[in-house]
């Protein structure tokens, strides 16, 4: 089988879930002994245009610097050069696999059936990312226009794909809503977690000795893209209210983003210098580190939490996490506790969730059982077996090179 995901990143070369992802299933692939091919850019042009990391054939195109429709045309092109070349040389059947909605030119172009991995909604996400920025109104409406935009190329190339494949429930059932309801056939893939990567660790107390955090302190983490849809200024907001009955609890947020600023002017206006803590991107290694010495994790996104491989990971290290009921979140921690999920942009209902956990830190599941449940039902062999199936559906139905 030959494999040809069109994607704006692959992870280790950029962080975030949809680059794992990719990343993820397409070595599950060539673990396989499938032919996985990656067409990419290259960050900051830094990286060779052509490089095989465990089993899979990188493709990268140049970076392209300037404005951003400019760079949009630039890297279509290069991207749908990339794939004519690639296919051409196949000899077999392959199944392309778009992966975001901004390379949908590059594949249109091809004139080839292709499925859609769809692993968020472009303009919704680039809508609510801009409110952190966006002030006067002329800035709004460019966003607005924008935004009207970016959904209009991902309707076209979700309604052209010969089949959908989604990261989780909550996305099947949003695509209608977005762009209507005679699409194609939709699949779910789920997502998994590497368990020999994300485990609890061997010298917790040392390890937490290690980050500055005494025996009895109760230490949540968040991480997030500092952005406004992650719900960060309500998680601050309900810390406020329970920080004063319990000096012990501390609150770290994880991650970069556009919204940092006003994090960090909310901190101030608290006085929370000293319990609440911006750590900025941490490397995986160092993630691991700061998960496990976690007693639990919070996602509380006010929406689009398409799967939340935070979510999964913090579970696989034994960490028990607490999330809001926007997005996907709810397929993951109900079945394991449905007492860990709170309302979305609700400081009051959260601050009860996080009083409610610091009063008696019992209620949660144990570590143990945190771990059990991420490594009983998410494994990477299940998106992995469902583009083997999506292949042989797609050979049979003339989607040969």
């Amino acid at each position: 089988m030959h494999f040809i995901f069109l994607t704006l990143g692959c992870h280790p070369d950029l962080a975030g879930g949809a680059y794992r992802y990719v990343a993820e299933v397409a070595e599950g692939l060539a673990r396989r002994s499938h032919r996985v091919a990656v067409i990419c850019p290259n960050p900051n042009n830094a990286l060779a245009g052509e490089e095989t990391r465990a089993g899979v054939h990188l493709h990268r195109f140049p970076d392209a610097t300037g404005f951003f429709w400019g760079n949009w045309r630039r890297e279509n092109a290069a991207a749908r050069d990339r794939l004519r070349l690639l296919t051409a040389r196949s000899g077999e059947p392959v199944l392309i696999v778009l992966c975001q909605a901004y390379l949908a030119p590059a594949v249109g172009a091809s004139h080839r059936p292709f499925v859609f991995l769809f692993t968020g909604p472009w303009g919704e996400e680039y809508r609510l990312a801009r409110q952190a920025v966006s002030r006067s109104a002329p800035s709004r409406g460019l966003d607005w226009v924008i935004a009207a935009a970016m959904q209009r190329v991902e309707r076209k190339a979700v309604r052209r794909a010969g089949r959908i494949l989604t990261i989780s429930r909550y996305y099947e059932t949003q695509l209608p809503v977005w762009h209507g309801r005679n699409l194609p056939a939709i699949d779910m893939m789920s997502a998994g977690v590497n368990a020999s990567q994300f485990c609890p660790l061997p010298d917790r107390a040392a390890q937490r000795g290690g980050l500055g955090l005494a025996a009895d302190d109760f230490l949540f983490l968040t991480v997030r893209r500092l952005d406004p849809r992650m719900g960060l200024l309500t998680l601050i907001e309900a810390f406020v209210r329970v920080a004063g009955e319990f000096p012990k609890a501390r609150l770290w947020l994880a991650g970069q983003g556009p919204q940092q600023p006003e994090l960090e002017k909310e901190m101030r206006k608290h006085g929370l210098a000293e319990r609440v803590r911006l750590l900025g991107y941490l490397a995986e290694k160092d993630l691991v580190r700061f998960v496990g010495a976690a007693d639990c994790t919070l996602v509380p996104s006010l929406d689009l939490e398409g799967f939340g491989l935070a979510t999964v990971e913090s579970l696989a290290c034994g960490t028990p996490v607490l999330g809001s009921r926007g997005g996907a979140t709810p397929e993951i921690l109900e079945p394991l506790n449905r007492d860990l999920l709170f309302e979305p942009g609700s400081a009051a209902a959260l601050a009860a969730k996080l009083q409610e956990v610091l009063s008696n830190p019992q209620r949660l599941p144990s570590r143990e059982r945190c771990r059990q449940y991420a490594l009983k039902n998410f494994s990477w062999e299940r998106p992995v077996a469902v583009c083997e199936q999506t292949w042989a559906e797609f050979a049979g139905e003339g989607g040969r090179a």
